[in-house]
């Protein structure tokens, strides 16, 4: 009987050890694909329309490695906001991913691709601003 115990003690205890790891490389993965993850990214062009301005220009290596830490393990998430995102107001990488900046001054991005946002900080939001402004960008633009 006693053998018959500890038996079903070591059975619930590898339950117990498997499920824990299973759940935890669960969470790592979710973790991991919620996030922005720019190492994709080899060139970048900033794309600003508004009134007579009409302007695609590409960044330089620099101001890409900026941006890309601006964008860099910022959380994706859904929602329905309305601070007027389009391509009109944009960094495209490696022509296939679209970042559009919210034309109302909110610290939010907007990834096309994967229709996700992307919360900047006030300060990342500055900082992003003050790397496009020598393209002719000018916020608010709505």
């Amino acid at each position: 009987m006693k053998a018959g115990v500890r038996l079903l003690k070591k059975v619930i205890w590898l339950l117990s050890a498997i499920i824990f790891i299973v759940v935890l490389l669960l969470g790592v993965i979710y973790l991991r694909l919620d996030k922005v993850n720019m190492d994709f990214a080899k060139k970048a062009e900033v794309y600003f329309q508004y009134r007579d301005t009409d302007a695609i220009n590409q960044l330089s290596d620099k101001e890409m490695e900026s941006v890309k830490t601006i964008f860099n393990g910022k959380k994706l998430y859904k929602d329905n906001l309305s601070c007027g995102f389009s391509e009109a107001v944009s960094i495209k990488f490696d022509d296939e991913q679209t970042f559009c900046i919210a034309r109302d001054t909110c610290p939010i991005v907007y990834w096309k691709e994967k229709n996700r946002y992307v919360r900047l900080t006030e300060d990342e939001k500055v900082q992003l601003y003050n790397l496009l402004e020598p393209y002719g960008f000018i916020f608010p633009c709505v």
